[in-house]
């Protein structure tokens, strides 16, 4: 039987160092909330929000009228005109890969703290704040100690990768908080059923799992992953015999996907429409992957933005980190085999499986690689840290007679929370990372300073409406657009959009500088034509930015 859950902070060296640890975490997740670039997921995030759709701004602006780069912005800010039927409604025409719980609850905060860029991100940043007492609680379930529990939160406060998806206004935390505590609420359920505690406590604990199992589904279509790692849990411990276990878990587990059913079965409908939009993901060879799967399993604990363009420098210390925290995880996912109960690291060994095997089989053989993108790999880190936890603490706790090796544990773990620091101070400061496109944004940010330096600058271009609309929250007032956008999400059924042909644009004067950006071929043949000559803008745009002038 699983005792009442005890919240001792060890009274030792660990237990200052823990609260110092959880500190730093909470003041990485909310400074600099506003320095990194708004990018193309958080800008679409804006404007699932707002309610407004893609569709809706391609009709609305051309190269009929020059705009400004509030005029971009005024669609991903929330009005009177437009309600909460229209936020699901964008959602569920152009991106129904997404279910809608993230984007109801960010529609009700920016009702309250508006549109920002700071006031978007602190959402996900407030819901990050949420995991350290439900990751206490998984811990407690699984091994009922406070040690553990304790360094688990430390481990999740200072996570590099934990603090990055707390700045980004997506669904990661809120991914991250159910994944936690729908599997905290099983382990709960399932001990309440075993004890044969009374009907209404066990109607209590079961109703818990299904709300949190609902909410996860209604978050991202990937906790099928996590409701598949429970199913398979049950199964095994059950032992196909428990029929007083076996009933309830079924039951939950059934109104949690009849709660979910609306999203699941428009994002089967609409298969096609989600892979059209994330080829990205579909290109890459092996060896690559391989080198992806190490590089997202260090960033669970150190991170300095190393990308594919790093440095030799950076390499020489990449490598070897990356191998000793590898060496790491191996080494505590089998130590928790070994020593820990069954039903504890059965659990933690499904919530990595299940995830990391249903993306990398396909990666495997069909060549790509979202298995390899962090993003996507939420119950893996959970159950990654959670299994750190339980290797430090027992190690510090059990080796008291040999204070050598426990004096090297108590350096690794210094090692490991310093590493985590030193990332989020490098992170903390950047105007970009890897999670945001890192190549093509940097060559983004160079180009803005470029158009921000004139004095009177027109940018011209017809590229996809996914990359301007991120460029409103960095180009200065003074800055004119002269756009005809693409669709990126709402080409796929929308025969309006499909049928539209490409115009020339007239190019007006009054302007000290003209500049393309992301041209297509036809645009820059229509401008040449014009009599205007094209030339690279300078610095490292790497194309996509090109000066006009008068030949």
């Amino acid at each position: 039987m699983v005792g009442k859950i005890r919240f001792n902070v060890p009274r030792n060296w660990l237990g200052f160092l823990i609260i110092a640890v959880l500190v730093i975490g909470i003041f990485f997740r909310f400074v600099n909330l506003d320095r990194k670039f708004y990018w193309i997921d958080e800008t679409y995030t804006s404007l699932r929000v707002s309610g407004y759709t893609e569709a809706q701004i391609i009709k609305r602006i051309s190269y009929k009228q020059i705009v400004l780069p509030s005029d971009l912005q005024k669609y991903q800010q929330i009005n009177s005109e437009h309600n909460l039927t229209h936020t699901l409604h964008s959602l569920v025409t152009e991106d129904p890969q997404h279910p809608p719980m993230y984007y109801i609850l960010a529609r009700w905060w920016a009702q309250w703290f508006g549109s920002s860029v700071t006031a978007m991100r602190s959402l996900a940043a407030v819901i990050s704040l949420l995991v350290f007492p439900a990751i206490y609680w998984l811990a407690w379930e699984l091994f009922e100690s406070s040690t553990v529990a304790w360094m688990a939160i430390a481990l999740f406060a200072i996570s590099p990768y934990h603090i990055l998806f707390a700045q980004e206004a997506r669904q990661y935390s809120l991914w991250t908080l159910t994944t936690i505590l729908s599997s905290a609420a099983l382990l709960r359920a399932t001990r309440a059923t075993d004890e044969n505690q009374n009907p209404t406590r066990l109607v209590y604990h079961w109703t818990i799992y299904a709300l949190m199992t609902a909410m996860g589904l209604s978050t991202h279509l990937l906790f099928v992953c996590v409701a598949a790692a429970h199913a398979i849990y049950i199964t095994i411990m059950a032992n196909w015999r428990n029929i007083k276990t076996f009933i309830p878990y079924y039951a939950a587990a059934l109104v949690a996907f009849i709660f979910a059913i609306p999203s699941l079965v428009n994002a089967v409908e609409n298969f096609d429409q989600i892979r059209s939009t994330t080829v990205w993901a579909q290109q890459t060879n092996f060896l690559r992957l391989v080198t992806r799967w190490v590089g997202s399993v260090t960033i669970a604990f150190f991170d300095i933005g190393i990308d594919g363009t790093a440095n030799f420098t950076q390499l020489a210390l990449l490598i070897p980190v990356s191998l000793i925290i590898l060496a790491l995880v191996g080494y505590a996912i089998y130590f928790l085999c070994k020593q820990a109960p069954t039903e504890a690291w059965l659990l933690i060994l499904l919530l990595i499986s299940t995830t990391a095997l249903f993306l990398a089989i396909p990666d495997i053989f069909q060549g790509g690689r979202r298995s390899a993108n962090p993003r996507y790999l939420v119950p893996c880190y959970v159950g990654i840290q959670l299994a750190v936890a339980y290797l430090l603490s027992t190690k510090i706790s059990r080796n008291l007679d040999n204070f050598k090796q426990q004096k090297w544990w108590k350096i690794a773990i210094v090692a490991l929370f310093s590493a985590g620091i030193i990332s989020a101070g490098v992170s903390s400061g950047a105007d970009s990372w890897w999670n945001k496109g890192s190549g093509w944004l940097r060559a983004d940010l160079e180009a803005i300073r470029i158009v921000n330096a004139a004095s009177n600058p027109l940018i011209i271009s017809d590229t996809n409406i996914a990359y301007i609309m991120p460029l409103s929250y960095r180009l200065q007032p003074k800055v004119k657009l002269l756009i005809e956008p693409r669709c990126y999400t709402s080409c796929y059924k929308n025969r309006e959009l499909l049928r539209k042909k490409p115009q020339a644009p007239k190019i007006p004067g009054g302007f000290s500088e003209l500049f393309l950006y992301r041209p297509s071929s036809a645009l820059r043949s229509a401008i040449q034509q014009q009599n205007y000559q094209i030339d690279p803008a300078g610095g490292n745009v790497e194309l996509n930015l090109w000066k006009i002038s008068k030949k």
